[in-house]
């Protein structure tokens, strides 16, 4: 009888150890297959990080060909800033040489003005702006002077013109040879 006893502890150990094995089985079949979707999704990782190292090196080899073309870029553009530079200079060197030059020979003037017995020059500039701008003279007469009509007909006041206002026009080359003078007074009537 002990050893229906012992068969009995036996079987159901043999039993139990069966139901472990079946599930410790069915557990290994799922970790494969989880092993076989580990080494598919691992095989595409090699992949992208092959493909982001191959855009790295291109990325590489972009970014110095833009540095170069920039560097060289760069050092154009300091050497045109360098002969701007220069150009200033010389430019501001020679506005002081005509600064100068004009100052003497504005002096020049007042004292060949004054030796011949000339009014200096702003007098004369303003006695001439005051006669442009309608100024009366000694009878009461308004002095416009005369008005000329240059290349692209622009106007032009002649001060020692007459107390009679004429304007006077030039054509353009097209018309060469054409000149028309109008008196103001014979305005109406030219129409």
């Amino acid at each position: 009888m002990i050893s229906y006893l012992v068969d009995a502890v036996l079987m159901v150990a043999l039993v139990i150890t069966s139901i472990k094995i079946v599930a410790m089985y069915r557990e290994l079949k799922r970790l494969s297959s989880y092993h076989a979707d580990y080494q598919r999704i691992f095989d595409q990782t090699t992949l992208a990080l092959d493909g982001i190292e191959v855009s790295i090196q291109e990325i590489n080899v972009r970014g110095t060909q833009v540095l170069n073309a920039l560097g060289s870029r760069m050092d154009d553009a300091r050497g045109i800033i360098s002969e701007i530079d220069g150009l200033i200079r010389e430019a501001r060197k020679q506005q002081t040489e005509l600064r100068t030059e004009m100052r003497q020979l504005h002096a020049e003037r007042e004292k060949l003005g004054e030796a011949k017995g000339l009014q200096p020059f702003r007098e004369r500039q303003a006695n001439r702006r005051a006669k442009t701008h309608g100024a009366e003279d000694d009878a009461g007469h308004h002095d416009h002077g005369r008005i000329f009509a240059g290349q692209g007909n622009s106007l032009a006041v002649d001060p020692s013109a007459s107390s009679e206002m004429r304007i006077q026009r030039i054509d353009d080359k097209t018309y060469a040879g054409s000149f028309r003078s109008v008196s103001v007074g014979d305005k109406d009537n030219a129409k």
